[in-house]
């Protein structure tokens, strides 16, 4: 039976640079940031 959306997967991963975007309450990382982040060298 295909659960789609609803199926729950338990997977291991080892040395696998990440960070959670959406948090089980549905908070957005990048919709909680104020500013924007600049690389680089500040314009003149």
């Amino acid at each position: 039976e295909e659960l789609g959306m609803e199926a729950v997967w338990k997977i291991d991963v080892v040395d696998f640079p990440a960070f959670i975007v959406v948090d089980d309450k549905g908070n957005d990382f990048f919709a909680e940031t104020s500013k924007p982040l600049t690389i680089g060298k500040k314009p003149v």
